[in-house]
């Protein structure tokens, strides 16, 4: 493969905060939630050092998350899932015309329901969708991980509202349910879990390879 001159990697990289800009500012204008910019670099930096095989997204909403997951993997598979028609349909558009040679699809539906049908493992999962369902995606895809796959969890500080004492009845549930997801994943022995303050916080959670005893 060609190594991109100087000259060529800028304007490349000019062109791509040019598309990210327009995305984000759609994203604003439609009033969508999307992931901070910076944690989405974050994850493109993890996919690119760790270069998973079979990527799962739980919501995707209109791709913007899914680009920086999707955008240095090589041999590589991504399964996005959102319950939205209209903003998966959007992902579907802008991430196959992004990235046509890549193995990629896009699954409309309820991700409780969907994961269990799927077939194969996944070693990287990156979660940002319902809150207080958070705990729930963790326990449907637990079967659906490689030893030693890493999950990835955005708005892990809901705004900072996880550090107040008292939270409006709108959010209770989701306060709880991200409370919930953070007590497993730092408990758990089955987990290896980090916090990085990135964009709403984001938790880095590894699936311990089970432990052969011997006797």
């Amino acid at each position: 493969m060609q190594k991109l001159n100087n000259n060529t990697a800028i304007k490349i990289l000019i062109e791509e905060k040019k598309l990210l800009h327009r995305l984000q500012k759609k994203a604003d204008l439609e009033k969508v939630p999307i992931i901070d910019i910076n944690a989405g670099r974050f994850l493109e930096m993890i996919c690119l050092f760790i270069q998973p095989k079979s990527i799962l997204e739980i919501g995707c909403g209109t791709g913007f998350s899914s680009y920086f997951l999707i955008k240095n993997l090589k041999e590589s598979s991504y399964t996005g899932i959102d319950l939205n028609r209209d903003r998966i349909r959007e992902a579907k558009k802008f991430i196959v015309n992004e990235f046509a040679e890549k193995k990629i699809r896009f699954l409309e539906g309820n991700a409780l329901n969907i994961i269990p049908g799927l077939k194969g493992k996944f070693d990287l999962v990156f979660i940002d969708a319902a809150k207080y369902e958070y705990p729930l995606y963790l326990k449907t895809v637990r079967n659906k991980l490689e030893p030693g796959a890493m999950i990835i969890a955005d708005n892990i500080f809901y705004g900072g509202k996880i550090f107040k004492k008292e939270i409006n009845r709108h959010d209770l549930k989701s306060v709880k349910g991200i409370k919930e997801y953070i007590d497993h994943i730092s408990n758990s022995k089955s987990f290896s879990s980090h916090f990085i303050d990135i964009g709403d916080g984001i938790s880095i959670t590894e699936f311990l390879k089970k432990q052969t005893i011997i006797s």
